[in-house]
């Protein structure tokens, strides 16, 4: 960090009006130890700024955690580093200029979106790019922002086929390119299609506690998501949770709509471990219909673990007793 950059900082944190957390995620990547490097910095000169760390000793790519919203897959110095203190700004309640045109769109926005900038430390256009997505960020608590340095992580580029930055990704199909124009990338989310929801998107929905606003939508399309099943095996529990949650609302309330889970998830159920292969059963009993009782028993059939086996049967039962009704 160059003696400019460490003046900027210290002055900027002469302006907050209070102490502000960001989170450091540590992992056994490598590049964790640049990530450390810079918040011991930028603690040194901003002394308001707290810096909690986590570690997580798996092969995940570190990052810097801003608030709910933002998160930094980057290094943010040279151009960068004034984005970077913008987005710290929203932890200190400061707001964002936005015009009333912008703010009208973004009220348009119903479905949550995780969009992913890639930048450079060399590219020109990157700073206020980064800028004017931070500024989206901050007035909807709909948006999600990963800022991605495609340089110091070059295998995320690739594997997202980045040729040039700036560059802004939205689900599969929306990419922009340069001079990115935030009212091309308002009109997409406003009119954007739930069904497009990204398993990232949804189970930040669930963590967020808005399980039930995702049922919601899947029963307003009168369709399930096509990445919604994969949630349902989600290696982590309160995720699973979530989703059986609002998979049983809609069963309440749409039991057709809700028995087209069913082959999915069995299509799903030989690669699980035995707690998500009962979670599986638990759902097909609230969801299916008699046409997947003889996979049902099969599944019985072959079960070793009693708990399973129990389970098989009582999907059985329940649907019985559904359908007698």
């Amino acid at each position: 960090m160059t003696p400019k950059e460490e003046k900027q900082i210290a002055e900027w944190n002469n302006t907050l009006s209070q102490d502000i957390d960001i989170r450091l995620m540590l992992t056994a990547d490598r590049r964790s130890i640049d990530f450390d490097r810079f918040g011991e910095i930028l603690c040194r000169i901003a002394p308001r700024v707290r810096i909690i760390r986590e570690r997580d000793e798996s092969d995940r790519l570190p990052l810097i955690q801003i608030g709910q919203t933002v998160k930094y897959q980057a290094i943010p110095e040279g151009t960068e580093l004034e984005p970077f203190l913008d987005a710290l700004d929203t932890l200190d309640n400061k707001s964002v200029p936005i015009s009333a045109q912008i703010q009208e769109r973004i009220r348009e926005i119903s479905v949550p979106a995780d969009l992913r900038l890639y930048v450079s430390p060399q590219c020109h256009f990157c700073p206020r790019v980064t800028r004017q997505m931070i500024s989206l960020v901050s007035a909807s608590d709909l948006i999600r922002l990963t800022v991605t340095d495609g340089l110091l992580f070059p295998e995320s580029a690739e594997s997202d086929h980045i040729q040039s930055v700036p560059a802004l990704l939205l689900d599969p199909h929306f990419r922009w390119t340069g001079e990115i124009q935030p009212e091309e990338i308002l009109e997409v989310l406003s009119h954007r299609d739930p069904a497009d929801l990204s398993a990232a998107a949804m189970e930040r929905m669930i963590l967020e506690g808005n399980a039930f606003r995702l049922s919601e939508l899947m029963l307003e399309k009168e369709m399930i998501f096509r990445a919604f099943p994969d949630l349902l095996v989600h290696e982590l529990f309160s995720v699973r949770l979530g989703a059986m949650a609002a998979m049983e609302d809609i069963a309440e309330q749409n039991i057709s709509l809700a028995g087209t889970v069913a082959e999915p998830l069995l299509e799903r159920f030989d690669r699980q471990n035995d707690q998500v292969r009962g979670d599986i059963l638990h759902i097909l009993g609230e969801a299916g219909n008699s046409a997947i009782i003889p996979r049902l028993k099969e599944i019985s059939k072959m079960q070793s673990d009693p708990e399973i086996h129990e389970a098989a049967g009582e999907a059985i039962e329940k649907i019985m007793q559904r359908e007698e009704c």
